[in-house]
């Protein structure tokens, strides 16, 4: 009976760690899709992505820092700010 919970407990860990390893691949290319759109409007410094569990699904927190934003349509940072 032990080896039942034990191969039960297990397969749980492993399932648990097949969806943790498909979230993380599914962050990184969205993060790299994010950075490539943002880096035609900015020049990253560090870009920082999160995915937390919500009430009603997930919340992703995107965090960047920019050394610089260009010019876009009538938003404009001058180089000396």
């Amino acid at each position: 009976m032990k080896e039942a919970f034990f191969s039960t407990e297990r397969l749980k860990r492993i399932v648990e760690s097949d969806a943790d390893g498909e979230m993380n691949d599914t962050l990184r290319v969205a993060q790299s899709d994010i950075m490539a759109l943002l880096g035609e409007y900015m020049d990253i410094a560090r870009l920082d992505m999160r995915v937390d569990k919500a009430e009603s699904g997930y919340r992703v927190t995107v965090t960047a820092d920019a050394d610089r934003i260009f010019c876009v349509g009538k938003i404009c940072v001058d180089e000396g700010e």
